[in-house]
């Protein structure tokens, strides 16, 4: 049986001593929209062990955990202390190999059982987003059917936008094509999500509550006139290659706003397209 004595151990180590080595193959190059996602959420009694590697002069260099150790430099400082499993006497190539192991040689978790573990770790997001799924009837599951949604990645993206959102989505889809699994498909909850959140009224004095502009009903008689097949062939057809469901969706709610605007002479009345990126 192989034994490996060099030492390995864990160690709780200040955040400011954890450094990256620009000319290291095995570390990715910092991305600040990740590391803002991380910050959306943190928690830092939730954080994870960083992987490490100790050099000979005695400087530690992150193999894994860059993202979350800027986050938690920019939160608590650099003396925050975070735990680190901590390697010594490695090579280039192994350290290289160790993070391959952290990052690519993982099954990857699919986003109906991270939905399901975050709910029950009461995740507010999750949590609401589940709420505003069942009070339409409906539950999150891992594949769509007539009473259940598929899309996982959707209905958290347009439930993060804005509370009460969701629900208008699945309301709209659910009059568009009744109940019905290609009703709860995951570009089409993404594109008119972005058209009705695009066009929520500002609140008015005296309201308790803001209004969406879109007229719902019309929405869902705009959308009935075709397939949720036939519009999201049409919106790929207008997408670059490349690009997944989110990329795609842009196009769709902008052939759904045209179509709504068809007929419409009162110029308020009139909805706009999502800008890019919304």
């Amino acid at each position: 049986m192989p034994v490996d004595p060099r030492p390995v151990y864990y160690q709780k180590i200040r955040v400011g001593l954890l450094e990256v080595d620009p000319s290291l193959d095995a570390q990715r190059m910092f991305q600040r929209s990740w590391a803002n996602k991380l910050g959306k959420k943190w928690n830092p009694r939730l954080l994870l062990p960083a992987i490490v590697s100790k050099r000979a002069d005695g400087r530690y260099y992150l193999l894994d955990g860059q993202h979350s150790s800027k986050v938690a430099t920019e939160k608590h400082g650099p003396d925050f202390e975070r735990h680190c499993l901590v390697y010594e006497e490695l090579t280039p190539a192994e350290e290289a190999a160790l993070f391959l192991a952290a990052n690519r040689d993982r099954k990857a978790v699919k986003p109906v059982d991270n939905y399901r573990v975050a709910l029950t770790a009461g995740e507010p997001l999750v949590t609401r987003v589940n709420a505003e799924v069942l009070s339409c009837g409906l539950t999150v599951t891992g594949s769509s059917s007539p009473n259940q949604v598929g899309a996982v990645q959707a209905v958290l993206t347009i439930g993060e936008k804005r509370v009460g959102l969701l629900p208008m989505v699945l309301y709209t889809l659910a009059e568009a094509w009744g109940r019905d699994s290609t009703s709860w498909d995951n570009m089409m909850i993404r594109a008119v999500g972005m058209v009705i959140y695009t066009n929520w009224k500002k609140k008015e004095e005296g309201k308790a509550e803001e209004d969406p502009k879109v007229d719902l009903d019309r929405l869902a008689l705009v959308l009935r006139k075709r397939t949720v097949r036939q519009w999201k062939t049409d919106a790929i057809r207008s997408t670059h290659s490349g690009g997944g469901s989110q990329s795609r969706s842009q196009p769709l709610a902008e052939n759904i706003v045209t179509a709504y605007n068809i007929g419409i002479t009162d110029p308020t009345e009139l909805v706009i397209a999502p800008g890019r990126g919304a």
